[in-house]
């Protein structure tokens, strides 16, 4: 019998304590895969989520946001300017009106109530009208998601067709449906298609294209808001630099790049963890294979006398030992890399769940529109062309985090298991080579 077959018998020569050791072994060879899995999950998820949203850069007229407040629209030559700039990759214009009349369409939210008390103490204040919120757009298909549609189909927004997407919220109230028109300064719109985000401030407003709206409004060439994707995360505060200086004063120039790095802290965290769990588990497990290993040498000093005394060499016998603890340690491996497989997705979420209440709702809360807040007009986060694009992209991504092992991650976790069994049995062998057969055939 050779010295690795030898091995690998004696492994099992006591079940219960190679049992013991290999269910621990197995729970931290789990762990290492399972970390592994969380980490890369959440790294590629990072780096989506800053090369899909941390790239934007908002470009708001000086003083006016959604539409709202005492700034002049964007006129069609600062647009092209922001075009034209350096690692723009490309630009989402929105043209944005609260209509209160103009339009043949019932509002379906409810009007803002006002108070003004008279001296009678009766609510003196007039009577309010909801606006229905006009979006006009470029890139329609950036402002509503395909699968908001719930029927018909999506608008050109690079056209001049008067046509529209009409929330279902809106849509209802006023029994449309796709094919149907209504006026909207004077002209006829035909429904394109219906959406719906289950939120009735967002669900209370139509989608046009760009021109279309510019022209019914005679705002020919103005924007109320440009969103302008960068080539690069590394070129959003250079190119955000460069934005403020063509535009001057005229403009309000924000990046999305801060709060994006404040926002995936969480994930950050996660990450982090993961990677401390990782070394933790491999410091454990070779901590228990060493301990193993060093009881197990000591129970059989007498052993390894008698083999050296009969002509055993040190390196046959440390062979022996190292194959021992390399079988103990590659069957809870192999155990706890199923195990891992198992329990990775289930952790991996339950790890960035965590990140619903930091890292998602506060954001959305915080770049809120005034049509949410007041039933009025603005931008809603539904619309991820507008200035409230951001925290609606990350409400989205930072929970949709998918945990998947890679053949990459099996591998990388099977060579931490070896590695354990190394180092876990690189003390033993040390201790094996020390002993002398005259001393221990001696003191037995």
């Amino acid at each position: 019998m050779n010295v690795v077959t030898r091995g690998m018998r004696s492994a099992l020569r006591s079940p219960l304590r190679s049992g013991a050791i290999i269910a621990m072994l197995a729970v931290s060879s789990g762990l290492i895969l399972a970390m592994l899995v969380a980490r890369s999950s959440v790294d590629a998820k990072i780096a989506e989520v800053k090369a899909s949203v941390a790239t934007q850069i908002t470009v708001n007229p000086a003083g006016m946001q959604g539409g709202m407040g005492s700034g002049e629209p964007l006129t069609a030559e600062q647009v092209e300017k922001i075009k034209n700039t350096e690692h723009v990759s490309s630009v989402t214009s929105t043209l944005t009106k609260q209509l209160t009349e103009n339009i043949s369409l019932t509002p379906s939210l409810d009007p803002p109530k006002l108070f003004m008390m008279g001296p009678d103490g009766e609510n003196k204040a007039p009577e309010q009208k909801a606006p229905v919120v006009a979006t006009g757009t470029n890139t329609p298909e950036k402002t509503i998601a395909e699968d908001k549609l719930t029927s018909g189909a999506m608008i050109d927004g690079s056209g001049t067709a008067r046509e529209a997407l009409v929330g279902k919220q809106l849509a209802e109230k006023n029994g449309l449906s796709v094919g149907d028109t209504f006026t909207l300064y004077g002209e006829t719109i035909t429904v394109k298609g219906i959406y719906s985000t289950d939120n009735k401030f967002q669900d209370g407003g139509i989608v046009l294209p760009l021109a279309t709206l510019q022209d019914l409004t005679d705002q020919s060439g103005e924007v109320s808001s440009v969103v302008a994707r960068v080539d690069s995360s590394d070129n959003v505060s250079s190119t955000v630099s460069a934005l403020k200086n063509t535009l001057g004063d005229e403009a309000d120039v924000t990046s999305q790049e801060e709060q994006a790095e404040e926002t995936l802290a969480p994930l950050t965290s996660i990450a982090n963890l993961a990677l401390a769990g990782v070394i933790g588990a491999t410091i454990a497990g070779a901590t228990i294979v060493l301990l193993a290993m060093v009881m197990v040498v000591r129970e059989r000093r007498r052993e390894i006398g008698v083999i050296k005394a009969i002509g055993g060499s040190n390196r046959s016998i440390v062979t022996q030992f190292i194959t021992e603890g390399l079988t103990l340690t590659i069957i809870g491996g192999i155990i706890g890399l199923a195990l891992g497989v198992a329990v990775s997705g289930p952790l991996t979420q339950s790890m960035v769940s965590n990140t619903k209440s930091s890292g998602t709702n506060t954001p959305q809360r915080s770049m809120q529109g005034p049509m949410n807040a007041t039933g009025g007009g603005g931008a809603s986060p539904m619309m991820r062309g507008g200035p409230n694009s951001f925290a609606n992209q990350l409400g989205v991504n930072l929970t949709t985090v998918t945990s998947s092992v890679t053949p990459q991650t099996f591998a990388i976790s099977g060579a931490i298991v070896i590695l354990i069994a190394i180092v876990g049995s690189a003390v033993p062998a040390w201790t094996i080579a020390r002993i002398r057969p005259a001393e221990v055939l001696r003191t037995e």
